[in-house]
């Protein structure tokens, strides 16, 4: 399955208005949320992958308060995991979940960002509901990735 929910069109577009960024999200994670609760995985992921790749956006572009745009791309990371779990995609909702590390863990480089709040959300991508402990070696790269360590 392909991870990349958004064409180059509407990412520029996105990119470049914020009020139409923060509406786009706004409809695919509700979108998302709607079909979730109704167990339609599959019509669910394209409106959570969306909202995903869209709060990351929001992320980027320092539009919006930082605490806001790390809450939205977290709540669609998960909202697009519990959708591939649904569909037993594992393997994809895992890549996501590395996705979402990766990405806090660049905005720990950054300079003037709440580095307190970005750990926490690493903490929960880390000890996600959806890591059960019988993950694989083959999985590692996941915890591996993230400059959070713990003692």
């Amino acid at each position: 399955m392909k991870l990349s929910f958004l064409c180059d069109m509407h990412r520029q577009q996105l990119e470049s208005k914020t009020a139409q960024a923060i509406r786009f999200w706004q409809d695919g994670f509700d979108t998302a949320k709607f079909f979730n609760e109704q167990f339609l995985w599959t019509d669910a992921i394209p409106h959570a992958g969306c909202a995903f790749e869209t709060a990351e956006i929001l992320i980027t572009n320092k539009e919006i308060e930082a605490a806001v745009a790390y809450e939205w791309f977290f709540a669609s990371a998960k909202l697009l995991v519990d959708a591939l779990e649904g569909l037993r995609y594992r393997v994809e909702a895992i890549q996501v979940i590395g996705m979402a590390i990766s990405r806090f863990d660049r905005e720990l480089t950054v300079a003037e960002t709440d580095k307190t709040l970005i750990l926490d959300y690493l903490l929960k991508l880390h000890w996600s509901e959806n890591f059960p402990s019988h993950h694989s070696d083959s999985e590692g790269f996941i915890q591996n990735s993230s400059s959070l360590t713990l003692q």
